[in-house]
């Protein structure tokens, strides 16, 4: 799925918000992003496997260091959604 095709679709910006909004994403911004191609891990937005032809940004959550992996694309949807939501209450 393209970046652009992904910005503009309305279910994966609701699904990733739900889910930092559950704790499954983190709410803020890594330390450190890695990027490269992808090698078949599964996106932790989308849910859909980075092929080796596709970008593919890791980052370290910062709460149990789980190393989490996004399309170039849904990263970029999941730091919009950061901005947006809450972090929740420690």
């Amino acid at each position: 799925m393209p970046t652009e095709s992904q910005l503009r679709d309305a279910a994966l910006r609701k699904s990733v918000r739900q889910r930092i909004e559950n704790g499954q994403l983190p709410s803020c911004v890594p330390n450190r992003i890695d990027a490269g191609y992808g090698c078949g891990d599964v996106c932790v937005a989308c849910d859909q496997p980075i092929s080796d032809a596709q970008i593919e940004y890791e980052i370290e959550d910062g709460r149990d260091g789980r190393v989490l992996s996004f399309h170039f694309g849904c990263y970029v949807v999941w730091q919009l959604q950061c901005a947006r939501v809450k972090p929740p209450a420690n």
